[in-house]
């Protein structure tokens, strides 16, 4: 039934179109999604610019927005009461083909959209679900092999067709049951924290500066930060990190439960150049510090950056000074030297530029 309306909402987007975009026999998924189910007044703002309240077993267009309310209304909780049933929060399910499912939950803001490339044979679909705010859950089912679980061709090319994004990351390989959620600092504009949950063992998160590879089955990681600052923290689970090093070859890094990676990131005074500072900090006290100019090679270096790391834009919130080996004060020694004769300080832009890490 699902399957003919869609048919049927396409062929009138053809009728009042005048056209229809060419769609390859073996694509993955359908020329619209369809919204299965809904609970509350979820809007739903077309490309057009229209604005609609959406409905179920209806079909829209790729570049859609929703948004979901945080509550439902006093008439809808009304009815329920009436009914004896207990009330459901909003949500709206929306189905991209038959084993792409995803649940979008209450207070959320997505935008659904269509980023494939090539035509015909050489398509190479792509559909990102850009969450600006709220929760996604996944429904991907993906055929496994008998033999030692492992993918089949078909699997591995539909787990790479869909992309959540966040404002810190984005999560693909979403097989079977996964959630992704975004919530705003409600005291820092601009700043976010962002949560990644599979089931499967499969997810891959990929953000600015660091991949994280197939987070295994039941784990979680919380990721926060903003364009300039990175904060990765496992919160139950285990799985292997990799971090750029300039030109050196890639840091590798085993995550589990109280291992933390963070990351800084501005634009050099001179040249204009990115400049990126990590450290990760170990269960057991070890550190691992470096930093690094776009392009070329990383600097080691002991301790990390102790100068207060300020709230707001410009940092994780707080003041990071113990915890990262230092008082709050001077960053230059800790960083390689006095700021004058620090290792590579030419290279950051001189020590002066680089001593303060509140960028």
């Amino acid at each position: 039934m699902a399957s003919r309306l869609l048919r049927g909402a396409f062929a009138a987007a053809v009728l009042l179109c005048g056209a229809a975009p060419a769609v390859a026999a073996n694509t993955i998924f359908d020329p619209l999604f369809m919204v299965t189910k809904v609970v509350g007044e979820v809007r739903i703002e077309r490309p057009n610019g229209s604005t609609d309240v959406i409905r179920k077993d209806h079909a829209y267009p790729f570049g859609s927005r929703i948004i979901v309310p945080t509550q439902i209304s006093e008439a809808e909780a009304n009815a329920y009461a009436a009914e004896g049933a207990e009330p459901e929060e909003p949500q709206v399910f929306v189905r991209l083909a038959r084993d792409f499912t995803f649940r979008i939950g209450p207070g959320s803001d997505v935008r659904v959209v269509d980023q494939s490339t090539g035509e015909g044979e050489d398509m190479q679909e792509l559909k990102v679900f850009d969450l600006a705010e709220g929760v996604i859950d996944t429904r991907i089912s993906a055929a496994v092999k008998k033999n030692g679980g492992k993918l089949d061709e078909r699997a591995e090319k539909n787990l790479s067709a869909v992309i959540v994004r966040t404002p810190c990351a984005d999560s693909t390989r979403l097989a079977e049951r996964n959630r992704i959620q975004v919530q705003k600092d409600p005291d820092t504009p601009g700043y976010f924290n962002c949560y990644f949950e599979s089931s499967a063992g499969y997810m891959e998160i990929h953000g600015p500066q660091f991949d994280l590879d197939r987070l295994k089955r039941a784990t979680r990681v919380r990721i926060d930060g903003n364009r300039d600052f990175t904060s990765i923290t496992p919160e139950s689970g285990e799985f292997t990190g990799t971090f750029e090093k300039g030109a050196d070859n890639n840091e590798k890094v085993f995550f589990r439960t109280r291992c933390v990676a963070k990351i800084w990131r501005r634009h050099a005074e001179v040249g204009g150049r990115l400049v990126v500072a990590v450290m990760v900090s170990y269960p057991d006290g070890q550190r691992s510090t470096y930093q690094y100019l776009e392009g070329q090679t990383g600097v080691d270096a002991e301790g990390g950056p102790t100068t207060k790391i300020e709230g707001g834009e410009e940092g994780e919130g707080g003041e990071e000074g113990d915890d990262w080996g230092g008082d709050g004060g001077d960053s230059g020694d800790d960083w390689g030297g006095d700021g004058d004769d620090s290792s590579g300080g030419d290279d950051f832009g001189g020590g002066d530029d680089f001593e303060d890490w509140s960028f």
